[in-house]
């Protein structure tokens, strides 16, 4: 079955509706934009029905409703992708319901916390608000957690309250004013996480490429380079890493340092 297209032309809704509709077994692979982020999942159904999810490193239910907050992005079906034992036990119109309102959730959401990858810090004096503020127990968990080095994504995967509730929380504590967005430059955004990407798939040699390609791109000052710079030190690094490590092994690894590079960009 040739299903594939855009996100902002054809809904998940209407995917899920049509592979239903056929009673199809396979997968939807989705390369979703959500605001400045994007990601990389697939959809598994069979006969028709969801089966199961997979996004990151989110549980197969929350993959599931974080589908439906992106609003663009490309998706193809796959009938050679199977997945063995289902994750997901819902009915269709149950993740449809509960999906749209992770939609709707998230469209208010993103007017404070428009990135996983923004840090919050805590404000200084937050008795100038002027208003008496009551937290709960998963509030505090996570104003615990803000210390103006962890990301939303970070404080998110560690509180494990999920994506979707961590940044509600951190939505209402910037709203009331208890923190606020820490800014920071390039170099504390972008290179440590392209160090750690590299360094967990190719080990020190896998960093003593991306750092010879940094140096091949003349990036000295890592706080003030631009993005073309950092365009072509990826270039050289994806052919230095094809060569080193084959071109299969390193493709993955460069999807994610792209992805990752895009999503700090365009938040910065």
């Amino acid at each position: 079955m040739a299903l594939q297209g855009d996100l902002s032309d054809f809904s998940l809704i209407d995917i899920i509706q049509l592979l239903d509709l056929s009673k199809k077994t396979g997968a939807v692979s989705m390369r979703g934009q959500r605001g400045q982020e994007q990601f990389d999942g697939w959809l598994y159904f069979r006969d028709g029905r969801i089966i199961g999810a997979k996004l990151d490193k989110l549980p197969p239910l929350e993959a599931a409703y974080t589908f439906f907050t992106f609003n663009s992005g490309p998706f193809q079906f796959h009938d050679d992708v199977i997945l063995d034992a289902p994750t997901i036990t819902q009915s269709n119109e149950m993740l449809i319901m509960e999906g749209v309102m992770h939609q709707e959730a998230w469209a208010k959401i993103q007017t404070y916390v428009p990135s996983l990858n923004m840090v919050p810090q805590l404000v200084t004096n937050p008795s100038s608000t002027g208003s008496e503020i009551n937290l709960e127990a998963d509030e505090w968990r996570i104003l615990t957690m803000v210390n103006a080095k962890n990301t939303v994504g970070q404080i998110a995967q560690r509180s494990g309250l999920g994506e979707m509730r961590t940044c509600e929380i951190i939505a209402q504590l910037l709203a009331s004013g208890l923190v606020q967005k820490r800014e920071i430059n390039l170099a504390e955004a972008l290179f440590p996480e392209l160090d750690r990407i590299a360094t967990a798939a190719f080990g020190v040699s896998g960093q003593a490429l991306l750092h010879d390609s940094y140096g091949r791109a003349n990036i000295r000052d890592q706080s003030v380079a631009a993005p073309d710079q950092i365009n072509a030190a990826l270039d050289t690094f994806e052919a230095a890493a094809a060569r080193a490590f084959g071109q299969e092994r390193s493709a993955q690894v460069l999807r994610a340092l792209r992805s990752h590079t895009q999503q700090v960009l365009s938040s910065l």
